[in-house]
């Protein structure tokens, strides 16, 4: 998953398309991976009651 940054801009200079094209991100996924990856992973998932369990916490 992409991480995402507060960006300050100037307000002395005007914002144009060039300089929105600069902050894409392209390792962005979508969601057709996420899904994969949940697929993938839901074997390794444990309930919140069952990692409480675990940890020895009530």
């Amino acid at each position: 998953m992409a991480a995402r940054s507060k960006i300050i801009i100037s307000g002395k200079e005007p914002i144009g398309d060039r300089d929105f094209s600069a902050l894409e991100e392209d390792d962005e996924s979508t969601a057709e991976e996420l899904h994969a990856l949940v697929e993938l992973e839901k074997s390794d998932f444990i309930s919140l009651d069952e990692y409480l369990k675990r940890r020895g916490i009530e």
